[in-house]
């Protein structure tokens, strides 16, 4: 044949293509196209994932601070609650029963008379 075989021809495009390739990564114009491209295309999306990561922080803190009012108000609960609570207990019995003695049950409830007449 003539000396040239399909591996031979695979070796030569190969070693073409990777001086193109070179060629084409280190001419300066077409390196910053593609970093202009690619500039384009990626700012966007960080500025996007800037906002969504300030959004996400802001109502981090939120939760945070509320975390800190619950563990505070369980503390002071733990502290004094009990007696509060059993204050408060005490100030709705008395309330009730100052409501009933001058509200008698029979007198909570008013009937109303019908207006329509049945026959039956």
């Amino acid at each position: 044949m003539h000396g040239f075989s399909p591996v031979d021809g695979f070796v030569e495009i190969s070693n073409c293509l990777a001086e193109v390739i070179k060629y084409v990564g280190n001419e300066s114009s077409t390196g910053l196209f593609f970093i202009q491209h690619h500039t384009q295309n990626a700012v966007p999306n960080v500025i996007k994932l800037k906002n969504n990561i300030i959004d996400k922080s802001h109502e981090t803190t939120l939760h945070t601070e509320d975390l800190e009012d619950s563990v505070s108000m369980v503390r002071s609960m733990k502290e004094c609650g009990f007696p509060i609570a059993d204050e408060m207990i005490g100030d709705i019995k008395k309330s009730l029963a100052m409501m009933t003695t001058k509200h008698p049950k029979g007198r909570l409830i008013h009937r109303s008379t019908s207006y329509f007449q049945t026959d039956s």
